[in-house]
Parts: structure tokens; C-alpha cells; sequence
């Protein structure tokens, strides 16, 4: 009985190790495309870098029809296709042609989006048939107005700056809010002036918070 039950179980297991292999290989994507914009803010009519990675298992692209390429359209929405996005093409790149083994190529250069706003970097590998291979339109990229980038990192630091004095300021009321309950006489007196200057200065702080951050909601928006 004991031995049944172990070829039972050892069954079992072995049957759970094919599905979960099964389900893994199902989630590998034989042919990938990802598409990365490293500036994390985009000035309108200024180039700007963007990277392009490709990876197929070996095998993948035997049936393309030379050459690939990389296509990528700047776009509020991709479409299914290259030719079925809006708009103008923000790169395009040929790739070497791909080997018996697995395939990997890192391609980059500057695209340029047009106005300010929201865009999704539209990217699709094709061959020269334009049959697609892979898609991304994860990569997301915020625009801004021309020279808006600057005033937006600035009015970013003025608000780091604000934060980090207010910060600095509720520290110190805390410790002299200890050092009251302690004292007596002339010098709890002291303390206590000392603590409301302190808290007027803090609300300026505070005030001057709320400034630094409607004036990033406003430039970065």
C-alpha cells in the first residue's frame, strides 16, 4: 500500500511540474521589442534620445523577409500597426539580418515629438513585407513647451528646498516642545518665546511649501 501510494503521489507531482512548465513556456514571448525614452521629461521640438531593444529565441525570424526593421511612431494612442498609427515616423532603423541562433540587437537614436502632452512611444518590429513581429506601447513620455523642461526642474528644486527648511523647522519645535515640558521659571519662559517664534516661522515655511508646489503643478503640468 505504501509503495502504491508513493507512485500515486510521485505521479502527481510529475503531472504538476508538466503543467507548470507548460504554463511558463506559454508566457515566454518568442519575439520582444521594448522601447525606452531615458529623459524622464520631453521638451516639444527638441530631440531627444530613445533606445530600442530586440530579442527572439533562435528560430524566431527564420520566416522574415529581409530586411527587419525598427519603426516607431510618437502617437496619444498606437494603433495595431506601424501604418495604422497617427502620425509621422520618430524612427526608423534597419537590423542586421538574423543568425541560426537566438537574436539580440539594441538599437538607438533621436526622435522629436511635436507638441506638449501625453504620448506613448508606438514601436513594431517588421520585415520588408511589413509583417509585425512584435509590438510595444508601454513607454510613456510627457512633453512639454518648449523651455518649459528648465522651469520645471527649477521650480522642482525650489520645492525639494522648501520641503527640506520645513522639514528642518518641525524638528526643532519638537525638541524645544521637549525641552518646555522639562524647564521652570525664567528659562521655561525663554523656551517658550523661543518656541513661538519658532512656529511663526514655521507657518511661512508652510506657506511657502504650498507656493514652490502650485508652481510645479503649474510649469511641469
Amino acid at each position: 500500500m505504501r509503495r502504491s501510494a508513493a507512485v500515486v503521489l510521485g505521479s502527481a507531482c510529475a503531472a504538476l511540474l508538466i503543467v507548470a512548465a507548460t504554463a511558463g513556456a506559454a508566457l515566454l514571448e518568442p519575439v520582444t521589442i521594448t522601447a525606452t525614452a531615458p529623459e524622464p521629461q520631453i521638451s516639444a521640438g527638441t530631440p531627444f534620445k530613445l533606445e530600442v531593444a530586440v530579442e527572439a529565441e533562435a528560430g524566431a525570424l527564420a520566416i522574415a523577409v529581409q530586411p527587419l526593421r525598427v519603426r516607431v511612431k510618437l502617437a496619444p494612442e498606437c494603433g495595431g500597426s506601424f501604418a495604422g498609427t497617427a502620425g509621422p515616423a520618430a524612427l526608423e532603423q534597419t537590423l542586421p539580418a538574423p543568425g541560426a541562433g537566438p537574436y539580440k540587437q539594441l538599437v538607438s537614436g533621436k526622435a522629436t515629438a511635436a507638441s506638449p502632452g501625453t504620448d506613448v512611444v508606438c514601436a513594431f518590429l517588421e520585415d520588408a513585407t511589413e509583417r509585425q513581429f512584435a509590438t510595444d506601447t508601454e513607454e510613456e513620455i510627457t512633453v512639454l513647451a518648449a523651455g518649459a523642461v528648465k522651469q520645471c526642474s527649477a521650480a522642482s528644486k525650489q520645492l525639494t528646498t522648501a520641503k527640506k527648511k520645513l522639514k528642518r523647522l518641525e524638528l526643532r519645535i519638537k525638541k524645544v516642545k521637549k525641552q518646555v515640558k522639562k524647564a521652570h521659571g525664567a528659562h521655561r519662559k525663554a523656551l517658550v518665546r523661543k518656541l513661538h517664534k519658532l512656529q511663526a516661522h514655521e507657518r511661512k515655511a508652510m506657506k511657502r511649501r504650498k507656493a514652490a508646489a502650485r508652481k510645479v503643478a503649474g510649469v511641469c503640468a
